[in-house]
């Protein structure tokens, strides 16, 4: 233990104490200002570890700094006016204590030592103080206290989050939890229904001093709809019923290799009976890929081998908006309407020349040019009602939602045919596609929640879903000088989908034990139907999701939770079409009709040591698995079996234990940091064209995120993460390792109320991906890179009352559905 707690103070070459700097510049220059020492201990007189400390303004107890008290209890803030203060302290398991209010006038203060008391058996009083630590580990979710943490000193909502045990966040914002992609993001119990993009975009205009907790739901409760392997993130923000309006402005310009910038403008308005709110954002995105794939295939005539090499072009516009309104008609009843709405454009253009031989030398080439555009566009329409039924917390959440998604995709392809020189040309195939879909997503949701004596409550709900997508996929081929319709490549597809869904949920507090059961139930119908090929399935099928959570609380230096959940994920809408998409001549993507959703059986354990080391173990087993799978094709017309089709399939059964350790270490004033490691083993089973497969890794991911704060407003921040060799899940590719350092600069402006930022992602261009996978008598090793080194500039600025609460970011109906629609 000794050795692990070396490790872990010297990994603590990794946090805390930008307070000091941070006060520095808030309060102004450290030798006009005073220093507040003192002393957090016991009755006994033994030192409280890790307390946590606030330094309150005397006159209305309004917070001026957050510190935490080191293993000597010892705790020192700097750089603070004159003026009259007082100090409180708490600690897990202890009574909040204050000091006597005291003077700075610019010389050093000591304060008197402040004595906390254990909590007396009153189960009240335990409830009233225990809930403050920075974590604590509940019976169904791991609770992040932020507000009057050192956590929450400056920066945005993305930025705490990213502190948070278990979060990750990638070059993209992409969030991620305990290494799963996918999180749903909820703000004050509402999911955002955004997309990662849009999220991570609200989230860096958030000020961390608006959250007061952060939820992390590893395994959600029966409440939740049963989709989604990945969790849930609950922000909650400070509640206050100031009046008036605000907003927020932004700007930022990235430049890799190809240029992108982005904008967007947020508003809100609120007084005493309504709540006016909205938002814009547009962004320009210029990227590019490099795809190497050489494939290796054991044909009846030999062998034969295919050196493709592709450059991607590929430019984007989008603008999304949001407008809602919220009617307050009395305390305790709410209506409100919101409308969100987004469109894109997107195109490519790629070059891509294919080598084909024997291995040994190149009889024939091939050269492909494609060119595509995609248009899409969003509608969204939620009405709410939320009402507290009495005064005995009673609660109904009423939500109906509609949604149109509305896509146009188009596709040209020309490709050349050359002699193994590359300089006689044999002969050209030139095809061209275009792609229809719409999505109609309708859905009712009822959640209500009952009160029952002594601390326990019962949830129960519906939810009904409705999904008509309409498809339509012409191919015509260009012959001599007509385009021809091609019915070996076009499709007409029809999916309609009807889940219902009703959970009951039950949940009580103990004094030191907490529990929590559910059972959600789901009966879906199915109708896919593919006109052109005159095929069509038809399935229903009812599916029941136990969840159970059990909480200890030890003593006051370790907390333990234990988890269990039932989940599923079903296919996208895209993916259940059976219609196929040529990259080249050899290579295409294709649909699936008789894709079956996942189910998951999840455990995790997880303990809390002193409310800021966190240790999770959790072992799931997935079967019916979804993964893209490479399978071995045949060309309608020809016959030609060296297709190979990238397509997701239901593999067998994947199998998955994991260890993730999370702490947030001070290591000085100016200096703190936050590390995530995540140990793994993946073990997957399936069958590709008659051959078992079984595939198993082990793997480790190990994040660290650096922040230095200065004198003038300035901080830094420095971030590396490496993620081993591993079996992808993805096309169950044998995955090499990946890693990247990324550094930033940021300073505070006019007034704090504006922000630059300058960010430098991926320093040493270092992120990329390759691998290799091999099925029967084929061999392929795939390697890919992106424009991943960028230089970001960005403003932001925040203007107007900074206390009107903010909008109800509130969950609405559409989010599994919404969720699947590509």
């Amino acid at each position: 233990m000794k050795s692990i707690s070396k490790l872990l103070t010297l990994s603590a070459l990794l946090i805390s104490a930008s307070n000091m700097a941070q006060a520095q510049n808030e309060n102004g220059s450290v030798s006009q200002k005073g220093k507040i020492n003192g002393l957090v201990s016991r009755a006994d007189n033994k030192p409280v570890e890790f307390a946590t400390v606030t330094l309150l303004k005397a006159k209305d107890s309004t917070l001026v700094k957050g510190a935490v008290a080191n293993v000597e209890g010892k705790y020192e803030f700097e750089g603070i006016r004159e003026g009259q203060y007082l100090v409180a302290a708490v600690n897990m398991g202890m009574k909040k204590a204050f000091s006597k209010p005291f003077t700075v006038n610019g010389a050093p203060v000591q304060v008197p030592v402040i004595t906390l008391e254990e909590v007396s058996r009153n189960l009240k009083e335990v409830n009233v103080t225990a809930k403050r630590p920075f974590i604590e580990q509940k019976a169904d979710k791991m609770v992040v206290n932020v507000e009057n943490s050192i956590v929450a000193a400056g920066g945005t909502a993305l930025e705490v989050l990213q502190q948070s045990p278990g979060i990750q966040v990638d070059k993209d914002d992409n969030i991620s939890m305990r290494g799963k992609n996918g999180v749903i993001i909820m703000i004050d119990g509402k999911v955002t229904n955004m997309s990662p993009q849009d999220v991570a975009q609200l989230l860096k205009n958030m000020p961390s001093s608006n959250i007061d907790q952060i939820e992390l739901i590893a395994n959600p409760s029966a409440k939740y709809d049963a989709a989604g392997n990945a969790g849930i993130i609950n922000i909650k923000l400070k509640k206050n019923s100031s009046y008036g309006t605000n907003g927020n402005v932004t700007a930022g310009y990235i430049q890799g290799k190809l240029p992108r910038f982005n904008g967007g403008l947020n508003l809100n308005h609120r007084n005493k009976n309504v709540n006016i709110y909205g938002s814009y954002n547009y962004n320009y995105n210029r990227n590019y890929e490099q795809l190497g794939i050489f494939r290796d295939n054991l044909e009846k005539s030999g062998r034969v081998t295919f050196d493709q090499n592709t450059y991607l072009d590929k430019e984007s516009h989008y603008h999304g908006g949001k407008f809602g309104v919220d009617y307050f008609v009395n305390k305790n009843h709410t209506v409100g309407v919101m409308v969100n709405l987004g469109a894109s454009t997107w195109l490519g253009k790629g070059i891509s020349n294919t080598f084909i031989g024997n291995g040994e030398s190149v009889d024939s080439s091939l050269r492909t040019k494609t060119d595509n555009d995609n248009k899409w566009n969003r509608q969204s329409y939620n009405i709410n009602y939320k009402g507290k039924l009495d005064s005995t917390g009673k609660e109904l959440n009423i939500d109906l939602d509609y949604s149109r998604n509305a896509e146009d995709q188009g596709s040209r392809l020309f490709s050349a045919y050359m002699d193994g020189t590359g300089k006689q040309y044999w002969r050209g195939d030139t095809t061209r596609s275009l792609q229809p879909s719409v999505i109609n997503i309708k859905t009712v949701k009822i959640d209500y929640t009952h009160p029952l004596k002594k601390e326990a409550k019962i949830e129960a709900g519906i939810k009904l879903s409705f999904v008509d997508s309409d498809n339509d996929s012409r191919f015509d081929s260009l012959k001599r000088s007509n385009w021809e319709y091609d019915a070996n490549r076009s499709n007409y597809f029809i999916y309609k989908e009807n889940v219902n869904a009703a959970y009951v949920n039950f949940s009580k507090q103990f004094k030191k034990f907490g529990i929590q059961a559910g059972l959600r139930a789901e009966q879906t119908n199915v109708e896919g139907n593919s006109v052109t090929m005159k095929q069509v399935n038809d399935t229903s099928y009812l599916n029941f999701f136990p969840s159970v959570f059990l909480s200890y609380a030890a003593n006051k230096n370790n907390q333990w939770g234990i988890s269990y959940s039932r989940r599923l994920q079903r296919p996208s809408y895209d993916d259940l079409n059976p219609f196929e998409f040529f990259l080249d001549r050899y290579t295409k993507a294709g649909g699936n009709p008789y894709l079956r959703p996942q189910y998951s059986h999840n455990f995790d354990l997880t303990h809390t040591f002193k409310s800021f080391l966190t240790t999770a173990i959790g072992y799931s087993r997935t079967t019916d698995m979804l993964s893209r799978i490479l399978e071995n094709g045949v060309d309608p017309a020809t016959g030609d079996t060296t297709i190979v089709v990238y397509k997701y399939m239901n593999v067998a059964k994947k199998d998955n234990i994991n260890l993730n350790v999370s702490a947030p270490l001070p290591i000085t004033k100016w200096w703190r940091s936050f590390t995530t490691v995540s140990v793994f083993y993946n073990a997957f089973e399936t069958t590709v064209n008659n051959e078992h497969i079984k595939r198993a890794s082990g793997g480790f991911f190990g994040q660290t995120q650096h922040t230095f704060t200065f004198n003038k407003g300035y901080s830094a921040e420095a971030s590396f993460f490496y993620t081993s060799p591993q079996i992808s899940q993805e096309g169950l590719f044998r995955m090499n390792h990946m890693y990247a350092f990324n550094v930033g600069l940021q300073k505070q402006v006019l007034n704090k109320k504006g922000t630059i930022r300058f960010n430098v992602n991926d320093v040493f261009n270092t992120q990329r991906f390759s691998g290799t996978y091999n099925v029967n008598n084929r061999h392929v090793n795939l390697a890919t890179r992106w424009d991943s080194r960028q230089f970001r500039a960005s403003f932001t600025y925040r203007f107007g009352n900074s206390n009107v609460k903010e909008a109800r970011n509130r969950k609405t109906g559409l989010e599994d559905e919404q969720s699947r629609v590509k």
